[in-house]
């Protein structure tokens, strides 16, 4: 019995690890919050009876998580007294913020939204800053805790819990204030943030942070000294690498093309006459699927090949599932091939995933790591969300029956539009070897 289990445990490669698996509760605490701010808060105020312009200013809240660089050397650089020396200064950020997070959504489970909405706003606000400060802790944790071949299966086991959370605040608060009530609901997530704090204590302290050896220094001197390494150093360090401006422009277009199609993909289905059950049933259940099976692949590959490699594989299938939706297009209301593209398309987009936030894992200096890399993820999801606004106009705005009118066919635009976004994806795949120096 022993010989099949030690056999099953190398068949799983880098997932045999308790410091991989790990990060599926400590993936999931991240993922928690973002329901609670968002759609899932949206609801509880919708029941409360509070006007939709309100409701809609709640998404304000978000605002930290695409700012989070500007406070990420603090959490590079500054110890929390006691706990840095019985934890390591990861972990112990990490113990604050889920801690803190417990206690904010534990007294959003007691506040009626009409009474006291201002305190609630604030409450919210605080969640998120909190939340993109335990992203920040995290992201640097996990980079400085796994290998280069360890890094892909961090990340996959890393959003394997984000994923869950996702379910779990956004369906399964849904489902107890339905049969229970709001406040039992916010309690019961709030105490999903204790979960973090269990698995941290069986985690190893980073020993991997380099330390300052500036000592007798006056104040002001400092202060300058801690701008200059942790403000300034990281950026200056970033920049002069040799392929700093290709790896930015790569980083900015890898995901292109299956971002524009992501974002055109409901408004797609509903259009071709796909309804909403259908497309919640197939879309969000079998996508999500397809996405973890995809994320696991990934993290076996980079384990086992460079990440040059996986790179290009993840970015050759992203830009080969959009193929799938123009058939789409072609072949209108089928559910048999909507199932084949969407576990396509999301199969594709996990391996993507998985390969991509490893390089990025990999391009962070040492002394930098939550710096550098809140800045690298910011970029990406600032560029990603303008470069793929103009998808709807992509659409509509060429005129493309005009343009292949000889060619009748009922939805020739949506077909045109994600043979378009396969084309956009070249690029990516052109400057990968510039980008991987």
């Amino acid at each position: 019995m022993n010989r099949i289990y030690k056999l099953v445990l190398t068949k799983l490669g880098p997932y045999n690890k308790y410091n991989i698996l790990a990060f599926i509760p400590l993936g999931f605490c991240a993922g928690l919050p973002l329901p609670l701010i968002g759609a899932t808060m949206s609801a509880r105020l919708m029941d409360s009876g509070l006007s939709l312009t309100s409701i809609g200013l709640f998404a304000l809240a978000g605002t930290p998580y695409a700012l989070k660089f500007l406070w990420s050397p603090l959490i590079d650089t500054i110890k929390i007294p006691f706990l840095n020396n019985l934890l390591g200064k990861r972990r112990s950020w990490l113990l604050i913020t889920q801690i803190i997070l417990f206690l904010i959504f534990f007294i959003i489970a007691t506040i009626n939204p009409l009474e006291d909405l201002y305190l609630l706003a604030v409450l919210v606000f605080s969640a998120a800053f909190i939340s993109a400060t335990q992203d920040i802790a995290l992201d640097a944790y996990r980079i400085e805790l796994h290998s280069e071949k360890e890094l892909a299966a961090g990340i996959a086991t890393y959003v394997l819990g984000y994923r869950i959370a996702l379910i779990v605040a956004g369906a399964g608060a849904l489902y107890l204030a339905e049969y229970m009530s709001w406040n039992v609901a916010f309690i019961i997530m709030s105490l999903c943030f204790l979960l973090g704090p269990l698995i941290l204590l069986f985690l190893p302290a980073n020993t991997k942070i380099e330390e300052s050896k500036e000592k007798d220094i006056g104040y002001f001197d400092r202060v300058i000294q801690w701008i200059k390494t942790a403000v300034l150093d990281p950026f200056i360090e970033f920049s002069q690498r040799q392929s700093w401006i290709w790896i930015l422009i790569f980083i900015a277009i890898y995901k292109l093309g299956d971002a524009l199609a992501g974002n055109m993909t409901t408004p797609f289905l509903l259009d071709i006459g796909f309804s909403k059950i259908q497309i919640a049933n197939i879309v969000k259940v079998i996508g999500l699927t397809a996405t973890l099976i995809g994320l696991f692949i990934g993290g076996m590959l980079v384990a086992k090949y460079n990440i040059v490699s996986v790179l290009f594989i993840g970015g050759f299938l992203q830009m080969f599932s959009n193929l799938f939706f123009a058939i789409q297009g072609v072949v209108g209301v089928n559910t048999n091939v909507l199932i084949l593209t969407i576990s396509i398309e999301n199969l594709a987009g996990g391996i993507g995933t998985a390969a991509f936030l490893a390089y990025l894992s990999k391009l962070v200096d040492s002394r930098y790591i939550a710096t550098q890399f809140a800045l690298l993820t910011s970029f990406m999801a600032l560029s990603r969300t303008q470069l793929s606004a103009p998808a709807g106009w992509m659409v509509e705005g060429i005129g493309w029956n005009g343009l292949i009118s000889f060619y009748n066919l009922e939805h020739i635009d949506w077909v045109c539009f994600f043979i378009l976004t396969t084309l956009l994806a070249i690029p990516a795949l052109l400057i990968l070897k510039k980008a991987t120096k």
